[in-house]
Order: C-alpha cells, then structure tokens, then sequence
C-alpha cells in the first residue's frame, strides 16, 4: 500500500514537470514570435559637419565709448539707448559758465584784432602809394609796415587763443564720432560728471562682429573664411551665419586661449553690440554621406587581452537594427563625423536602408517587427 502510494506521487510529480516544461517552451516560442511595433529611418545621403563650439559676445566694429572731458553738471542729454546718430553730433552737454564766458571773451578779442589788423592793412596801402609818389618819407613807410606787422601778429594771437578757448568749449560738448548708434546711455541730467566718466557709447550697426576664445588645440582647426553657424538665447530659434575673419596668434596668458574674430555674413538689425551666443565654428564638412539619427545605434564596449604583451584594450563597437521582410536584423556599423544628433556611417549601410529607430532597444535579432509610420 505504502509502495503504491510512493508510485503514485512519483508519477504525478513527472508529469506535472513535462507540464510545466510543455508551457514554459510554449511560453518561449510566443514571445519569440511576438511581434514589435517600430519606426524607422530610412538612410539618405546628405552632408554633416564637424564645429567647435565656443561662446562670446557682439561688438561693433566701431565700436567706442565717450568719456566726459571736463568735470561739470550735464546741461542736455539728447541721445537715448538705441536711437542713431550722425558723425559729430551734439550727444551730451555739459554745462561750464566759465569756459562760455572764456570763448565769448575770446570771440570779442578776435573780433577787435582782426578789425585793428585790417585797418593797418588799408592804412599801411594807403602809405605804400603815398611813398611810391614820394609823398612820404622811408621812416613813415617803414612805421606803417611795422604797425601793419604788429597788428597782424597780434591778430594771429588772438585766434589762437580763441581756438583754445573753443576747443575747450568743445570739451563740454561730447560729440558723435561717426555715423552710428547709442548701445549705452551712462549719464543723467544734471548729474555732475567728472573727468574720464564714461557717458556714452556708440557703435557702428553695419559691420558686426563678434569675439570667441578657443584653446590652441582648437585652434589648429580653425582657418581664416571657415563658416560659423551662430544662436542666441535672447532670439531663440533663430540661427545666424558667420565666418572666421581674423585669427590673433597671441596667446592670452591669463586664459590660455587665443581670440578669434568672426564677422557676420548679414546685417541683421537684430545683432547689438553686447548680444552674447553660442558659436559653432564648422572645421570639417562631409558631403554625399549616410547619415542616420545617433539614437539609433546600440554602442556595446569590449575589453580584450592581448595573449602575449598581457595589455588590456577597450574598444567600442556599434550595432543597429534593420527593418528587412517584416523581420529586425542586427547589424554591426562603422561611424564618423558626430553632430547635432545625427551621425556619419562609414560602413555597414546601403542607400535606403530601413533603419529602425524606435523599439530598437527591444527588439532581438530576427524577431518580427510591424513598422508603424
């Protein structure tokens, strides 16, 4: 009886292992044949670029700040941030009742010896005919040439002292020195400047630039006319187009970097002076090539041991999904150039290629896949 029973338990736990074996293989072979949905990519040609990224700020090309002259109360400000102005006009008055009553006093001093030099002129003329007809003497000649002479002299004196006087004036008066506009307003009126104060500062809108710093490793890189793609986080979305224009081959001991200059391809009245972006400068560009989204790629790192030397290398093999007859096919890829999300592949791919690029980091190699657009 107890031999029975023993039988029997053996038998049932046989047959519940085949069972459980019988489902499980069952089990497999569905999920082998579950189907994935994907999308894919499908491979073109086209050209991808190589940049070095760098970060500055826009400057004009004239590009100057106005310092006060003379330490005196603003009189007039008539200039205010963004407006344009014309070379050499007025932008700032300071007022100095001293250098006016100076330049007035000057004026009525030039005006009085100029009138005393012309009457010696006339009267020295009227002598010179006198003499020529003898009607004088050589000393009455020579008094009138002499006071012609001093007058004259002292007429020379007084308009230099007036044009002292009037550049000094002029000192007040801080003036435009091109065409251009006002990037910054630093004084108030009736603030009272000192001498060497910032007031104001004027740039030149047409010919914008900007300033980058880039490492010497870079910058063997880089060559004067390359392209250089531009954005700003103050316009976003908007990207702008420039150039290397000028390479400095100092290097700044401070920073280690040497200073690039870029100009830009448009003038876009969006582009101020003081405007900071980000700089793209492109150092290779690769035409005609596959390139295909970098997400695509399914990186897989290898350490191998060299048998003899017992060196260890690490190397990085790419690998990628295809969407070939409804099935997913694993296949292992060559990459270049890397940008913006998109990559180069040098090997392992065809025009037209269905690259798989969504579910391709679940799906197994022959598994079906259903492409969805």
């Amino acid at each position: 009886m107890f031999e029975d029973t023993m039988c029997y338990r053996m038998l049932s736990l046989l047959f519940l292992i085949v069972f459980l074996a019988a489902g499980c293989s069952q089990t497999a072979e569905e999920n082998a044949a579950k189907t994935v949905p994907v999308k894919v990519y499908m491979v073109k040609s086209e050209s991808i670029s190589n940049y070095i990224r760098a970060t500055g700020s826009v400057e004009g090309d004239e590009d100057v700040i106005l310092y006060s002259k003379v330490s005196e109360r603003v009189e007039k400000v008539n200039i205010r941030p963004g407006q344009a102005v014309k070379k050499d006009q007025v932008l700032i008055e300071q007022k100095s009742d001293v250098l006016e009553q100076g330049l007035e006093i000057a004026h009525a001093a030039l005006k009085t010896a100029g009138a005393h030099a012309k009457l010696a002129s006339l009267d020295f003329e009227r002598m010179n005919r006198l003499y020529s007809e003898k009607a004088i003497s050589p000393q009455q000649h020579d008094q009138s040439r002499t006071a012609r002479e001093t007058a004259e002299h002292a007429h020379e004196q007084a308009r230099s002292m007036y044009e002292q006087a009037r550049e000094q004036f002029e000192n007040s008066l801080i003036k435009a020195p091109f065409d251009g506009v006002a990037a910054a307003v630093y004084v108030e009126k009736n603030q009272t400047i000192a001498t060497g104060q910032p007031a104001v500062q004027i740039v030149s809108p047409s010919n914008m630039k900007a300033k980058i710093h880039l490492t010497a490793a870079d910058i063997q890189q880089v060559r004067i006319g390359q392209r250089v793609s531009i954005q700003f986080p103050t316009l976003p979305g908007k990207q702008f187009s420039g150039r290397v224009d000028k390479i400095n081959t100092a290097i700044d001991q401070t920073s280690k970097t040497l200073e690039v200059e870029i100009g830009f391809l448009s003038n876009d009245k969006r582009i101020s002076s003081g405007l900071f972006g980000e700089f793209f400068v492109e150092t290779q560009t690769n035409a005609n090539r596959l390139v295909i989204p970098e997400t695509a790629l399914i990186p897989q790192t290898e350490i191998r041991i060299d048998r003899e030397t017992g060196l260890q290398s690490t190397i990085k093999r790419f690998f990628l999904f295809l969407s070939q007859n409804d099935s997913a096919r694993m296949k292992e890829v060559k990459t270049g150039i890397a940008n913006n999300g998109q990559i180069e592949i040098t090997e392992g791919l065809t025009l037209g290629d269905s690259v798989i690029i969504v579910g391709q980091n679940i799906v197994k190699d022959g598994q079906p896949v259903n492409v969805i657009e």
